[in-house]
């Protein structure tokens, strides 16, 4: 690798002002569309995921500590806690881990937020980025006048005191910008980065100058890796994309695409962004299409089962339906014949009964029928004829149902009025049906009898 001496920030390229990938616009218009059709449950699930892969990954390829991909798969599905990390499965206790993790969830959900505020990116926020993700980093590597490497305290949220410029494979130093040019560098990169946003420069190219250019700066002693991808997100978050994650894997076509960069060549840096992007809004339509038809199936399937257990009240509403007026007729029947065994065994002993009337034609039948089944309930006509009669009384027991969908139950002597009608609901317990019924057909018996009586 070839010594990198420093040199003051330049512009883009002037071919860069219009540049625009056209795969690129069709994917963000297409998950535009997708995004409004998309519940706020299922937008807010997708990120979700994305902040905490970018959270855990950001600081995975900066080598501030290893992590199995097993487990950083389950702690982007189920969330970062120490709970869900084995002491295996990185090189930190679990809890230093899960620390230096939610400083750097902090800081994408911090990113978010700026973006629905519209502040423009000032230095001040920069450095308060740098505050949050080092929160619980104390101590970094510097480099001493004479060239040796020693732990030093770590300044956050300040420009570097010293240089930071690494030592390479090959012995060779990669120089950035000196502490003492730093904060004219700064200043310099962001009014670049306004006129890049008044001139309409796109997306992918803002995102890749901001974060090559703060890479060649280097303004902080340590961390500055972990800034310049969030400046990345910062840009792409501002057009409604995603953060600019960069997985573990991906480590060495990202350290060349910005080797690249160093020598002048910026396209691999912007190829490399749009690829980047286009993966998460695929992933991202694609979620969102599989989601959106996993709760479509899930409404058909509650659609299905209420329309189920309907049914099976219904069909149990049915069921005891079918019982009580069963019953009913039963009761008809005992009352009818325990009434005309009464009368026969009494004879004409008991005058007090029935006056003049003789034994043998004390009568009361009820009539033959064929029950009539209407929607699944049997109903009943039932002929009640009392002695020298010539026409029966008809007792209907049939059933309704009503507005709610739910069946009732009625019983009436056709020739009587409508207020001596018996109705009960059809979920009523049998028995108490039954004695209702018993209670309001003894009533309406006795009656018959009266009338009977005084013809």
């Amino acid at each position: 690798m070839p010594e990198y001496k420093w040199r003051p920030i330049e512009d883009i390229p002037e071919e860069l002002y219009v540049f625009s990938d056209s795969d690129l616009r069709s994917l963000e218009n297409e998950w535009q569309e997708v995004r409004a059709r998309t519940s706020d449950e299922v937008l807010e699930r997708i990120l979700t995921e994305i902040k905490r892969e970018w959270a855990i990954e950001t600081g995975k390829i900066e080598g501030l500590y290893t992590l199995s991909k097993g487990i950083t798969k389950t702690l982007i599905q189920y969330g970062i806690s120490a709970k869900l990390i084995p002491q295996d499965s990185t090189n930190l206790g679990p809890l230093q881990l899960t620390e230096l993790l939610k400083d750097q969830q902090e800081v994408i959900e911090g990113l978010m937020d700026y973006v629905a505020q519209g502040k423009p990116l000032t230095l001040h926020y920069i450095r308060q980025m740098h505050q949050v993700f080092t929160r619980h980093q104390d101590t970094t590597e510097g480099i001493t006048e004479d060239g040796k490497r020693v732990n030093i305290p770590l300044v956050k949220g300040d420009w570097k005191k010293r240089p930071n410029n690494p030592l390479q494979d090959d012995e060779t130093i990669h120089e950035y910008c000196p502490p003492e040019q730093v904060p004219n560098e700064m200043e310099r990169m962001l009014a670049l980065h306004q006129k890049h946003l008044a001139e309409g420069v796109s997306p992918e190219v803002e995102a890749a100058f901001l974060h090559h250019r703060f890479m060649q700066i280097h303004p902080f002693q340590d961390g500055n890796g972990r800034i310049a991808r969030a400046l990345a997100s910062l840009v792409f978050l501002q057009t409604g994309d995603f953060p600019f994650v960069v997985k573990d894997e991906e480590r060495a076509d990202y350290f060349v695409a910005l080797e690249k960069a160093d020598e002048g060549t910026f396209t691999e840096l912007l190829d490399f962004m749009v690829e980047k992007q286009k993966n998460l809004l695929y992933k991202a339509l694609r979620e969102a299409q599989n989601i959106n038809l996993e709760n479509h199936l899930i409404n058909i399937g509650n659609e299905i089962k209420d329309y189920s257990d309907e049914l099976q009240t219904q069909k149990e509403q049915i069921e005891n339906a079918n019982d009580i007026l069963k019953l009913w007729r039963e009761t008809v029947q005992e009352i009818v014949k325990h009434y005309r065994d009464t009368i026969k065994n009494l004879g004409l002993s008991n005058k007090s009964l029935i006056d003049n009337i003789k034994s043998e034609n004390v009568q009361v039948t009820v009539g033959s029928h064929t029950p009539q089944v209407i929607g699944e309930i049997t109903t009943f006509d039932i002929f009640i004829r009392l002695p020298n009669q010539k026409t029966a009384q008809i007792l209907k027991l049939f059933y309704i149902k009503n507005h709610d969908g739910e069946y009732e139950l009625y019983a009436r002597f056709w020739s009587k009025k409508e207020k001596n009608t018996l109705k009960v609901s059809a979920n009523v317990d049998r028995r108490i049906a039954d004695l209702q019924f018993r209670k309001w057909f003894q009533k309406e018996f006795y009656h018959l009898i009266q009338e009977w009586q005084n013809i």
